[in-house]
């Protein structure tokens, strides 16, 4: 396997991570996957920018985890453009979330997901994401 072919395998891999990291609970190691001054900005209802490792974990704490009772994210038709002799990195996802949220209510939205990629002492991470979001559909609750 050749150095282009074994980035674009790291980096698929850590957007896997990614996924399972945020839909898992495990917001320190959905934290751990973006660089130090990491930035994720969320396209929904406006535009909610958060930059570096505190507000990542924030934004897992205070406003994922208190939204969603239950998640699974699937992310498809990746795009991916590595140079491995540089360390950078760009790519483009296809999102479908699926969810049951804090009020019991159960629906998907599809998305897109705009990332950048930093490799540091030999690992991929996330330098930016931008989740946005097209299509949805929501069921309510039946104990409303």
């Amino acid at each position: 396997m050749d150095s282009r072919t074994s980035a674009r395998e790291a980096v698929r891999r850590l957007k896997y991570d990614y996924c399972y990291a945020i839909d898992d609970g495990e917001y320190e190691r959905w934290v751990s996957l973006f660089t130090e001054d990491g930035r994720f900005v969320l396209e929904f209802e406006g535009e909610q920018v958060y930059e570096g490792h505190q507000q990542l974990r924030t934004f897992a704490v205070d406003t994922f985890d208190d939204l969603y009772e239950h998640t699974a994210h699937f992310v498809t038709n990746p795009v991916l453009e590595v140079d491995p002799e540089d360390g950078t990195g760009s790519g483009r996802w296809y999102l479908l979330l699926c969810y049951r949220d804090a009020d019991g209510a159960t629906g998907w939205r599809q998305g897109r997901y705009v990332d950048e990629y930093r490799r540091i002492d030999g690992q991929w991470r996330i330098e930016s994401s931008r989740a946005s979001f097209g299509l949805s559909s929501s069921i309510a609750s039946s104990e409303s």
